[in-house]
């Protein structure tokens, strides 16, 4: 197994152990979460089959995209401004989620290209 290989497993693993943070109630936050579930769940499928062995990460389409759309979506979210405490922790939590399907991302291309 490659360097690259180890990271993106361990990304994976860590990504996989995070729960889905909360709904959120405010709508800024709530169209936020909208793109997340769909980036979300694209790239949950494939980083799922990669990590089985089920196909290779070169078979994932476009993962330069990929990326893009991650750094975007955790960069976006700096533009939401929660109101109140619970928000406010909702935000972070949302945070933590979005760093770590984006370094699961990264990993992912990375593997790609090196395949």
């Amino acid at each position: 197994m490659t360097e690259t290989a180890a990271k993106f497993r361990a990304a994976f693993e860590a990504f996989r152990a995070l729960p889905y943070p909360d709904y959120p109630r405010e709508e800024a936050l709530r169209d936020w979460n909208s793109r997340l579930l769909d980036l979300d769940g694209y790239v949950a499928g494939y980083a799922t089959r990669v990590y089985d062995g089920r196909i290779g990460a070169a078979e994932v389409p476009d993962t330069g995209a990929l990326v893009v759309e991650a750094e975007t979506l955790r960069r976006d979210l700096d533009s939401v401004t929660p109101h109140g405490a619970d928000e406010a922790g909702l935000v972070s939590d949302y945070r933590a989620y979005a760093e770590a399907l984006e370094r699961m991302v990264r990993l992912l291309a990375a593997l790609a290209r090196t395949a």
